[in-house]
Parts: structure tokens; C-alpha cells; sequence
């Protein structure tokens, strides 16, 4: 009995197609190929990215105690650079008051 329900289920299934037994000719070979060919000549080569830790980073912004340092220093350079070109102008003057 359950080899008649059996039959009866293959029976009611679905049957696959059958694959064609002609030869596929040569020329439709090479047209797989050359679609193949084409699609890869159509795809754009990937946009190379940078790596992340290849980036330059931007200092922080100077804040107002560093501004006036700075400042202070350029005067004090400013000055000892003038005081040192007087003294190699006029080297007969002595730095000691007489």
C-alpha cells in the first residue's frame, strides 16, 4: 500500500525539464566569453582610499595666554637683537655707566 501512495506522490510532482542533448556551436561559446570580456571592461577600477591614520591633523587654536607669551618673547628678541647690533655698531661705548 505504501509503495502505491509513493508512486502516486512521484506521479503529482513536478518533473524537471529535460536538458536539450544538441551541441552547443562554437560561435555561442565565444559570445559567452566576449560578454564576459565586455562587462569587465565596463566596471570601474575601485577608488583607492587613504588610509585613516595617514591624515594631518590640525593643532588646536592658540589661546590668549599663548598669544601674549609669544608676543612678550618676539619684543624681548626684538630688543636684545637691537641692543646687540648698537653694540657691534659702536663698540667704544662700554655698557657700564660712567
Amino acid at each position: 500500500m505504501a509503495k502505491k501512495t509513493r508512486k502516486k506522490a512521484a506521479a503529482k510532482a513536478p518533473k524537471k525539464p529535460k536538458t536539450s542533448t544538441k551541441k552547443k556551436s562554437a560561435a555561442t561559446r565565444r559570445t559567452r566569453k566576449q560578454r564576459k570580456v565586455a562587462a569587465r571592461k565596463k566596471s570601474k577600477p575601485a577608488v583607492k582610499k587613504k588610509p585613516a591614520g595617514t591624515t594631518v591633523r590640525k593643532p588646536p587654536p592658540e589661546g590668549f595666554v599663548q598669544k601674549v607669551e609669544n608676543a612678550f618673547t618676539a619684543i624681548v628678541d626684538t630688543l636684545t637683537d637691537a641692543e646687540r647690533l648698537v653694540h657691534k655698531l659702536d663698540p667704544g661705548v662700554s655698557r657700564e655707566p660712567e
